[in-house]
């Protein structure tokens, strides 16, 4: 990340991530009961980590009164980063989040900025390998996350809830890169076993989540494409 850092004239702040398997004040916000009936499995510790760590970002940014990029630290960088820096002048106000990433969701372009095209999702975009945040987004996120339920990305994306659009550019700036080795990894393993009870508590969920976001999308889809923000 430094070398990378570094090629595009660019300087990191490194953040120390939380260790989901060591006792952390912030885990207290994990409901584990409503987990266990939405999504039909405990969060693993990776996913708490994950959660705790964009937390304390949120929380940085709203102190500091200033916008960040959140980068994730196993990322290719694109070499058009420096040229967003330069154009994020002419982002509206109201736009106070999207994903850097570009995901291969259904999606429109929203609004464009400089050299750089936003696009609106129709569907959750997953994953937080990078992100632009201001501080009236994220006081947004933390207002509405005092309990933890389903993952952290999949938070972000719940715009009827915190009222933050899930917008992200197209095409993205930073993408996964297999050949960097993280040193947050989750040891991944096993899933926990989901019963045929949590099964039908888990995909009456993932319905319900379905109607919620067709009704969030019903005024989108109406509105007027690409608008211009300069």
């Amino acid at each position: 990340m430094e070398r990378q850092a570094a090629a595009l004239g660019l300087r990191f702040r490194f953040f120390s991530a939380v260790n989901g398997r060591q006792p952390h004040p912030l885990f207290g916000h994990v409901a584990e009961k409503k987990r266990l009936l939405r999504k039909g499995r405990p969060f693993r510790p990776g996913e708490v980590g994950c959660w705790a760590s964009h937390y304390l970002l949120w929380q940085r940014c709203v102190e500091s009164g200033q916008p960040m990029l959140v980068l994730e630290d196993d990322i290719a960088i694109d070499p058009r980063l420096p040229g967003l820096l330069a154009d994020l002048p002419q982002l509206p106000e109201e736009v106070g989040y999207f994903r850097l990433h570009a995901a291969d969701r259904p999606s429109e372009p929203w609004c464009r900025f400089g050299e750089f095209v936003l696009h609106r999702y129709w569907r959750s975009p997953l994953c937080t390998f990078g992100y632009y945040l201001a501080p009236a987004a994220a006081e947004r996120f933390l207002r509405h996350a005092d309990e933890w339920v389903v993952a952290v990305d999949d938070y972000m994306d719940l715009a009827w809830l915190h009222g933050v659009e899930c917008l992200g550019l197209k095409p993205g700036l930073v993408s996964s890169d297999e050949s960097f080795e993280s040193i947050i990894q989750a040891r991944t393993g096993e899933k926990e076993p989901v019963g045929p009870w949590r099964w039908l508590a888990r995909e009456g969920y993932r319905l319900k989540l379905d109607v919620r976001w067709f009704l969030h999308n019903l005024p989108g889809r109406f509105r007027t494409r690409a608008v211009s923000c300069r």
